[in-house]
């Protein structure tokens, strides 16, 4: 902000004060024998209980890629911490602190609407489209079977914990997330189309206005996608991944969302055809040329 005004010296600061903070987390917040970030009590001592301060740090970009990748497989994708059928637990799941049974606004252990709105953030960040997509999946199935907005629910099977009203983060989530999940989203100079033909038996559209006179949409038809600017058509896929193209609808990349290796198949409106694999959470380049036999 104080860039954009023009105060660069102000900016210098916040910004040398930013990485003063990074490298104080870094130093002093970080065991490396847990793989996790800890508070400090009044003498200076780990608060040694494994929460949802991991996930807000990483929120923060604070760590860079090898040191997300270790704290990811330690704690965030293992099963017996944070990667539960319905992440992400407040406490870790094998944590002495992990509180049973769950009671109201708890921060002990129940998975938390407002820390799964934040979960993109980071996911995105650090690659791993197709764990966030699974993310997103278990919160909307649970919001769907609720019929409610409720601001928790249990790590393990996905219950609610009975409330008073609406919680406004798990709206959120649940605006959020299907448009994630299954729509068309700007990021930047570019779109970002997530395929998921999958459950869309039936006639179903996403449209998002681009400028006052340009749209784009999904529109999903038995299985299968058409993918449109200004309701022109400019490729059809049955397939589950995330395609990204410029503002003018020309392919640039694709992303794996898929919880497994997925051969795609992208017929273009002129009727070529293009054709490759992709993994979970990998992102690949599509040039003119891309195509890969099945």
């Amino acid at each position: 902000m104080a860039r954009a005004l023009g105060k660069n010296s102000e900016a210098d600061r916040w910004l040398e004060d930013a990485a003063a903070i990074q490298t104080a987390i870094l130093d002093k917040l970080y065991a490396p024998d847990d793989a996790a970030f800890y508070d400090l009590d009044a003498q200076n001592h780990f608060v040694r209980v494994r929460s949802d301060v991991i996930s807000r740090v990483l929120g923060e970009y604070v760590v860079d890629q090898k040191l997300f990748d270790a704290i990811y497989e330690r704690e965030i994708h293992n099963p017996k911490a944070f990667g539960v059928p319905y992440p992400l637990p407040s406490i870790a799941l094998d944590d002495p602190a992990f509180v049973r049974p769950i009671p109201r606004n708890s921060w002990g252990g129940a998975s938390q609407a407002l820390t799964a709105l934040r979960a993109p953030r980071w996911m995105e960040h650090y690659g791993k489209a197709a764990d966030l997509a699974h993310l997103m999946q278990q919160w909307v199935g649970a919001i769907l079977r609720q019929s409610k907005f409720l601001q928790q629910i249990d790590p393990l099977d996905g219950t609610y914990t009975a409330d008073s009203g609406d919680y406004s983060p798990a709206a959120l989530v649940s605006l959020d997330f299907t448009w994630r999940l299954c729509g068309v989203r700007r990021v930047g100079n570019s779109l970002e189309w997530n395929v998921r033909p999958e459950g869309h038996d039936s006639r179903s559209s996403y449209r998002l206005q681009i400028t006052p006179t340009r749209t784009a949409a999904i529109k999903y038809v038995s299985g299968r996608a058409e993918l449109c600017l200004n309701d022109k058509p400019l490729y059809q896929t049955s397939s589950v991944v995330r395609l990204v193209t410029d503002l003018d609808g020309k392919l640039e990349s694709a992303t794996g969302i898929a919880p497994e290796t997925i051969a795609v198949l992208v017929r273009q409106a002129s009727g070529q055809e293009r054709k490759f694999s992709i993994r979970p959470n990998e992102s690949k380049y599509l040039s003119a040329s891309t195509s890969e036999s099945g």
